[in-house]
C-alpha cells in the first residue's frame, strides 16, 4: 500500500467502527449458533452493510477531495485485496470439508454453490434455490452466507461508477466538492436511489420474502444510508453538542440491540423492519465521528472489541460452514453444548489464523499493493475455486460412479418366504427384508445417485406454475379414451406411470398438476407470505372447468396436503402446530374437490400418496463408508399417512374409489431405499420418474385398465 494511502488511512482510522463490527459479527454468530435470546442477530449483516457503504464512500470522497479524481482501478484493487483471498480460501476449504463429512450428493450442490460464491452471484443462486419448490426441506448450504458478500460486491461494482458520474456532473455546473455545494449532487443521487430501493424492499418483502431477503435491490438502501452519511462526514470530524453525541450513541446501540433481541427468523425482513438496525448503525457511526465522542463510542473502542473487529471478516466467513457442516454431519438440528463449544473454539482459531496469514499479508503487502496485480486477484480467486470444484466433482463421480459387483435385489433371493402374488409388491417385500438383513447397496442403481434431487418428472409446455393454461397430450395421443391426472407435485411424480400406461393401454393422458397446490378446496396459503394463494385457487377452478370440457373416461386425483392453509378467520393453519384443525379443513376441502369433479368424469379414483420419510434415501446412501441398505431403511411418516386415511374416508363419503399405493413403497411400515435396483424416492416424499414407469403395469391392473 502506498505510503500516502497508509497515512491517510491512519489519520481517518475509527477504532469505534472496529467495535461496531465486533458487535455485528458477534450477534450473527450467536444467532446462527442457536442462542434464542439473540434470535434477531441476523441484523448484524445489515450493520455491516451500513458500515461498508459509509467507509467506502468516505474513502472515495476523500480521494476525490485530495486528488480531484477517483481511481477506479485503485478502488477495485483495494477491494480485491481485502475480500478475495480469505473468501476463496474459506470457499475451497468448505468444499473439501463437505466432501469429507457430508453426503456426496449434497457435496455436489455445495460445489455448485462455491462457483456462484466465487463469481459473487451467491445471492442470486440462493434466491432461486429458496423459491424452488423441489428444494424445500434441504439443509442450508454451508456457503449460504456468501450472499451478503455478493450483495456488497455488486454494490462495489456499480457505486464508484455512479459516484464518479455525480462528481463529474457537479463539476460541469462549476461546483467543487470542497465548497459543499458540490456534495449536493452525490447526496441527491444517493437519496433518490435509496428511497427507490427502500420502497422496493418494502414491496418485495411483502410479495416474495425469500427473494427479497437475498436481493441487492432490496438491500441497496442500507448501503445507501451509510454512503450518504459518508458524504456528509467526509470533510472531517463532526462537531456536535456532547449531549447529542451521548444521546445518539445510546439510541443507536439500543436500536441495534432491540432488533437483535426482538426480531425472530419469522420477522418479515428486510422491508421497513430493517430501518431499526440500519438507522441505529447510522447513529452510532455519526456519534463515533464526533470530536467529543460519547461513552458508547469509547466502549466500542476498547482493545478487546477492536481485536474482534479486526477478525470480524474471517469470523463471518468461517462461522457458518463450521456450524452447518457439524450439524449436518452429526444429524443434529441443534448442536449439543459441548460440541458447540468446540465449534466456536475452532471458528475463533481459524479466524485468527486467517486474519494473520491471509488477510493481513494481502492487504498490506507491497506486491499486491500494485493496482494491476491487485485487480488480478479477481480472475485468480475464481480460477482457484473452479479448479477445486472440478477436482471435487471428479472425485465424487469416481466414488459414486464406479460400477461395483453388488447385485440387484430379486424375489428369488427370498425363495420360501411368504411374498405377495403381485410381482411389484413382492419385490418391495423382498427389498425391505434385504435391507433389514444389511444387504450392500446395489452397484448399478437406477437412477444414479448424482442428480437424484433434480430428477423430476417432465411437464413440457404444461408447467402450470408458469401461468400457462394450455393442454399437453401424453400417452397414446391418437386414442379416443382419455385419462386426466389431477393434483400437486405428488401427482406430477405419478405422470410418467400414466404416460407409459396410456401408451400400453390406449389412453390419451393429461396432467393438470401444480407443485405445492394441493387438490383440496381448503384455501392454500402462499408459501412465502402466508396470504391466500390466488394462483393456486385460480388453478383449482380451471381444473374443474377443464375436466368438465374434456369429460374423461377416468380422472385420478393424487395429492398431498401442503401446509399451511388459510383458516376461516384468515390466519394460517399448519399441520404441526394445529394438526387437528388442519386435518379437518383439508379433508373437508378434499371431499368438496371430489364432489365438484365427479359429475364431469365417467369414473373418479383417488390414488393414495407416496410415503413421507424422515430423511432422503439418496442422501443417506451417499454418506460413504460402509453404508448398507439397512442404514437407509426408514419408517413411513405417521402424520402424512393419517391424512391419507382421512382422504380415503372423504373418498368413501363421495362414493369414490381409493387405490392404496403404499404396498408399492413399504412393507410392514418400513420403506426400502432401493426396490430391486431402482431408487424409489427422489427425496423424502416424491417418487423418481424411473420407478413411476416401473409401476405403470401394476397401476393399470389396480385401476382395472388392462385389456
Amino acid at each position: 500500500m502506498p505510503s500516502e494511502t497508509r497515512s491517510s488511512t491512519a489519520r481517518h482510522f475509527r477504532p469505534d467502527i472496529q467495535g461496531l463490527r465486533a458487535l455485528a459479527v458477534g450477534t450473527v454468530i450467536l444467532a446462527h449458533a442457536g442462542f434464542g435470546t439473540v434470535s434477531g442477530g441476523f441484523v448484524g449483516v445489515d450493520v455491516f452493510f451500513v458500515i461498508s457503504g459509509f467507509l467506502i464512500t468516505s474513502l472515495l470522497m476523500r480521494e476525490a477531495d485530495r486528488t480531484g479524481r477517483i481511481s477506479l482501478l485503485g478502488f477495485y484493487a483495494r477491494r480485491a485485496r481485502r475480500i478475495l483471498p480469505a473468501a476463496a480460501l474459506v470457499a475451497m476449504a468448505t468444499v473439501v470439508a463437505s466432501i469429507l463429512f457430508l453426503p456426496l450428493v449434497r457435496a455436489v450442490e455445495i460445489i455448485k454453490d462455491s462457483i456462484w460464491a466465487a463469481a459473487f452471484g451467491a445471492n442470486i443462486r440462493f434466491a432461486v434455490v429458496g423459491t424452488d419448490y423441489f428444494a424445500k426441506g434441504e439443509p442450508a448450504s454451508p456457503l449460504q452466507h456468501y450472499w451478503s458478500l455478493s450483495v456488497e460486491e455488486q454494490f462495489y461494482l456499480v457505486w464508484p461508477l455512479l459516484l464518479v458520474g455525480a462528481i463529474a456532473l457537479a463539476a460541469t455546473r462549476g461546483r467543487r466538492l470542497a465548497d459543499g455545494w458540490g456534495r449536493r449532487t452525490p447526496l441527491l443521487m444517493i437519496g433518490v436511489l435509496s428511497v427507490l430501493s427502500f420502497a422496493w424492499s418494502v414491496h418485495a418483502t411483502y410479495q416474495s420474502p425469500t427473494t427479497a431477503y437475498f436481493s441487492t435491490l432490496t438491500r441497496a438502501w442500507e448501503l445507501g444510508v451509510g454512503a450518504g452519511l459518508g458524504v456528509l462526514m467526509s470533510r472531517g470530524q463532526v462537531r456536535a453538542p456532547r449531549w447529542l453525541v451521548q444521546a445518539l450513541g445510546l439510541v443507536g446501540l439500543g436500536a441495534v440491540l432491540l432488533a437483535c433481541f426482538w426480531y425472530t427468523p419469522e420477522t418479515r425482513f428486510p422491508g421497513y423492519q430493517a430501518l431499526l438496525p440500519v438507522l441505529g448503525t447510522a447513529a452510532l457511526l455519526y456519534a463515533g465521528g464526533a470530536t467529543d465522542q460519547g461513552a458508547v463510542s469509547r466502549l466500542m473502542s476498547l482493545t478487546p472489541a477492536r481485536v474482534v473487529g479486526d477478525w470480524s471478516y474471517s469470523l463471518y466467513l468461517w462461522h457458518w460452514p463450521v456450524l452447518r457442516i457439524a450439524e449436518d454431519h452429526l444429524h443434529h438440528r441443534r448442536l449439543p453444548l459441548d460440541t458447540l463449544f468446540l465449534c466456536l473454539v475452532l471458528i475463533v482459531g481459524l479466524s485468527a489464523l486467517t486474519y494473520r496469514y491471509v488477510e493481513t499479508p494481502f492487504r498490506t503487502g507491497r506486491l499486491w499493493a500494485r493496482p494491476r496485480i491487485g485487480v488480478a486477484l479477481y480472475p485468480l480467486s475464481l480460477a482457484l475455486v473452479l479448479v477445486m470444484a472440478v477436482s471435487g466433482r471428479a472425485w465424487i463421480d469416481r466414488e459414486l460412479g464406479v460400477s461395483g459387483d453388488n447385485p440387484a435385489i430379486t424375489t428369488a433371493d427370498f425363495h420360501g418366504k411368504r411374498l405377495s402374488k403381485d410381482p411389484a409388491v413382492a419385490l418391495v417385500q423382498a427389498s425391505a427384508q434385504a435391507a433389514e438383513a444389511g444387504t450392500p447397496i446395489p452397484s448399478d442403481l437406477t437412477p444414479p445417485l448424482l442428480g437424484l434431487r433434480k430428477d423430476t418428472a417432465p411437464l413440457g409446455d404444461c408447467d402450470y406454475r408458469t401461468g400457462t393454461r394450455g393442454l399437453c397430450a401424453n400417452g397414446d395421443t391418437d386414442a379416443d379414451k382419455t385419462i386426466v391426472l389431477v393434483g400437486d407435485s405428488h401427482a406430477r411424480a405419478w405422470s410418467p406411470a400414466f404416460t407409459a400406461l396410456g401408451q400400453q393401454q390406449g389412453y390419451t393422458t393429461y396432467y393438470l398438476v401444480f407443485s405445492g397446490c394441493s387438490a383440496t378446496r381448503a384455501v392454500q396459503a402462499e408459501p412465502q407470505n402466508l396470504r391466500p394463494w390466488s394462483d393456486c385457487e385460480d388453478f383449482k377452478d380451471w381444473v374443474v372447468q377443464t375436466v368438465g370440457r374434456l369429460h374423461p373416461d377416468l380422472t385420478v386425483v393424487a395429492t398431498s396436503a401442503v401446509s399451511p392453509i388459510v383458516g376461516p378467520d384468515g390466519d394460517p393453519v399448519g399441520v404441526l402446530d394445529q394438526r387437528d384443525e388442519f386435518r379437518s379443513l383439508v379433508t373437508d376441502g378434499f371431499a368438496q374437490e371430489l364432489a365438484e369433479l365427479k359429475p364431469f368424469t365417467d369414473r373418479l379414483v383417488v390414488l393414495g400418496n407416496t410415503p413421507k420419510l424422515p430423511r432422503e434415501p439418496g442422501v443417506c446412501m451417499s454418506q460413504g463408508g460402509d453404508v448398507t441398505l439397512e442404514d437407509c431403511l426408514f419408517r413411513r411418516g405417521p402424520v402424512a399417512h393419517a391424512i391419507q386415511m382421512d382422504f380415503k374416508q372423504a373418498a368413501a363419503s363421495q362414493d369414490v374409489e381409493f387405490v392404496n399405493a403404499l404396498p408399492w413403497f413399504c412393507f410392514e411400515l418400513m420403506c426400502p431405499p432401493v426396490i430391486g435396483s431402482t431408487i424409489a424416492m427422489r427425496d423424502s416424499e416424491h417418487m423418481t420418474p424411473e420407478y413411476a414407469v416401473e409401476l405403470a403395469e401394476p397401476l393399470a391392473r389396480k385401476l382395472r385398465l388392462t385389456s
